[in-house]
């Protein structure tokens, strides 16, 4: 019976394959409970970042998935650590993009992002220096899991870029870019 309906189902992906093409293959195989790889929607310029049209990207230089959007893109307002880490959490439990292992990156990871040739703009129109697969209209840096007392440690794509503490409660404009891995495979 359950053969049967797998087949069923095998069948229907090959019709809507030949009907709409190969995007909707990809969804009824997912449907039928194969195991698909994501196939990129887009490729940054230098092919360093690949946007999989559900929200992330994945770094192939660190094999890091960041959200595509940060928190200021999404709620339109600055973020304390705390509620950041209970938006990382939030995210988990909606199993974002189809994961739960969402995080707040470290300062090295954040870093990772910073990269002088590459120009696009924060939320106030000023540069930040981050890939153009990013949205434009951003925060211009990222809290990290780096914590020491009260404060934890702010990456800055603004200018030189950079990293201070804040203090977690009251860091001024402070903003928030999820991660999680490294990857191994995109399923």
């Amino acid at each position: 019976m359950l053969q049967t309906v797998f087949m069923r189902r095998r069948v229907i992906g090959l019709f809507v394959l030949a009907v709409f093409g190969f995007q909707a293959f990809l969804v009824s195989t997912l449907w039928a409970g194969d195991a698909v790889q994501k196939k990129p929607v887009a490729t940054s310029a230098d092919q360093r970042f690949a946007d999989f049209g559900d929200g992330t990207l994945l770094d192939t230089k660190s094999n890091l998935m960041w959200m595509k959007l940060d928190y200021w893109l999404i709620e339109k307002k600055w973020v304390n650590w705390y509620t950041a880490m209970e938006f990382a959490q939030r995210m988990n439990n909606k199993k974002f993009a189809g994961y739960e292992d969402w995080r707040l990156p470290t300062p090295e990871e954040a870093m990772q992002l910073y990269d002088r040739r590459k120009r696009n703009v924060d939320k106030d129109g000023d540069k930040v220096f981050i890939d153009r697969i990013f949205p434009k209209g951003g925060g211009w840096g990222t809290w990290t899991s780096s914590e020491k007392g009260g404060q934890a440690i702010v990456v800055s794509y603004k200018d030189e870029g950079g990293q201070a503490y804040q203090d977690k409660i009251n860091g001024p404009d402070a903003f928030l870019r999820l991660v999680r891995g490294p990857v191994s495979s995109i399923k």
